[in-house]
């Protein structure tokens, strides 16, 4: 292993924090100009569907809406998530949830994880970023159940907050790499997503067709509460996270 595959030192870890604090402040200016409308413009442009909400008694409802009773979603967990205790409310309410493993901890022993993926219709995660120039949502991550959640199930219900928002895919890039360092104590994470709208094309008979290679409706749900207030090194901690 060479050096610049090893964990990133007291100084390295310093100088993401540095970068990653610039990066907040440039993204709480941008959506003070805007940048949140700019970005669901964006997304709705590419077909996802997109609803920016200020409770979390309305993300519930509206989580409940998109998945109705007795179906089954994989779950990713995210920020959101936690914060919603979702898991446990869409189980109250006739809803079966599979918690999928998520970086950083306990492994679950929920049975074969590919046979939960095909079985689903749901798949819900969260995102590191949405980006604002290409209305993409980045999801990063070490363990790749995130990837496979926003990719198997015909549904993909992303959960993220509007602090999230950054201009382009550099800075998402820099989201990325300050997560690998604080999180998984590596320079870069083994799996970046970049979500660009739901699965299409048009390569039979030139008509145009969703959910070939992906999910066929992405639902974007923006809480209207920040991730993380401050930048401080716990608040950078937090917004670095999906």
């Amino acid at each position: 292993m060479s050096a610049s595959d090893g964990p990133p030192g007291a100084a390295a870890q310093e100088e993401i924090l540095a970068s990653l604090r610039r990066l907040k402040s440039r993204a709480r200016m941008r959506a003070r100009a805007g940048g949140l409308t700019e970005a669901i413009e964006t997304m709705t442009g590419l077909g996802f569907d997109v609803a920016s909400l200020a409770t979390r008694n309305d993300i519930i409802k509206k989580v409940l809406e998109i998945i109705p009773p007795g179906a089954t979603a994989v779950y990713h967990p995210c920020v959101v998530g936690r914060a919603l205790d979702l898991p446990n409310v869409l189980r109250s309410v006739g809803r079966t949830i599979i918690t999928l493993p998520g970086d950083g901890e306990p492994h679950r022993q929920n049975g074969s994880w590919r046979e939960h993926l095909l079985a689903a219709q749901f798949g819900i995660t969260g995102a590191q970023a949405l980006v604002a120039d290409t209305g993409s949502l980045a999801l990063v991550e070490e363990l790749g159940f995130g990837r496979a959640a926003s990719n198997v199930p015909p549904v993909h219900v992303a959960l993220v907050t509007a602090d999230s928002v950054v201009d382009n895919l550099l800075d998402a890039a820099l989201m990325a790499r300050g997560y690998a360092a604080i999180h998984l104590n590596r320079p870069m994470p083994r799996y970046i997503s970049l979500i660009s709208g739901p699965s299409k094309t048009a390569d039979i008979g030139f008509t145009l067709v969703h959910g070939m290679h992906g999910p066929r409706a992405v639902h974007v749900l923006i809480w209207e509460h920040p991730k993380a207030e401050g930048a401080d090194d716990e608040a950078l901690r937090t917004w670095v996270l999906a």
